[in-house]
């Protein structure tokens, strides 16, 4: 009987032809961590005696095969890339906020929302694998959908911190990690920053836990990139 990972959660035992199944399904891949009685450890699917299961299943497409980020494969961007842009989104952000007071900071945070949009698509770019939760193009675009966004801004942003940590752990990768609980402050103080007068002071933190949020997934998602690199 076989245990596996999946979502960060334990499930099993299932026997060998429910595994078969989930392999050929795509619910089980290589990577996936798994178990069973006699093994020592946990391991990934395609370093044990389900390696030969394998065989019949297509290994996932490199990046350079001119997938587009809408594929159900995780995107290619440079390392590096992320934190670059993660910067010229901070200071903008930064610096535009407290200048609005004075007027003159509404462009520099107009733009620091914009490469705000073109970081959350790359976030969501560089991980897609087939099971994440929506693709880069409904994750920025259902944003802009009148009162749907605000449920869907809960998705684009608390989902991408679930759904980084569960890609990274299913591949096993180390370094750092998303914050699924900083994201859903962000997320719940973002609402409440409508409040008259109360909202201004909220809007502050909003936006400093953003930048901070950010960086979290831009140092995620530059491990992912170095990763693929190599």
């Amino acid at each position: 009987m076989w245990y596996y990972v999946r979502d960060n959660q334990r499930i099993g035992p299932v026997d060998e032809g429910t595994m078969s199944s989930l392999i050929q399904n795509g619910t089980v891949i290589r990577q996936t961590p798994v178990w069973k009685d006699g093994m020592q450890d946990w391991a990934q699917a395609a370093m044990t005696e389900l390696q030969s299961q394998f065989q019949s299943v297509p290994p996932t497409l490199p990046a350079y095969a001119g997938l587009t980020t809408y594929a159900p494969y995780p995107a290619y961007y440079p390392p590096g890339s992320f934190q670059s842009l993660w910067l010229w989104f901070a200071w903008l952000v930064g610096a535009g906020l407290p200048l609005c007071l004075v007027c003159i900071g509404i462009v520099p945070l107009i733009a620091g929302v914009v490469l705000s949009y073109i970081l959350l698509y790359r976030f969501w770019g560089v991980i897609q694998d087939g099971r994440a939760r929506t693709s880069p193009g409904k994750a920025v675009g259902f944003c802009f959908i009148p009162f749907f966004n605000f449920y869907w801004i809960y998705v684009a942003i608390v989902g991408l911190a679930k759904d980084m940590n569960v890609y990274c752990d299913e591949r096993r990768l180390a370094g750092p990690r998303a914050g699924e609980g900083l994201a859903l402050a962000w997320y719940i103080l973002s609402l409440t920053s409508i409040i008259p007068y109360l909202g201004l002071l909220i809007s502050i933190a909003v936006t400093i836990i953003w930048i901070v949020l950010y960086k979290q997934f831009t140092d995620v998602a530059e491990r992912i990139a170095a990763q693929k690199a190599m």
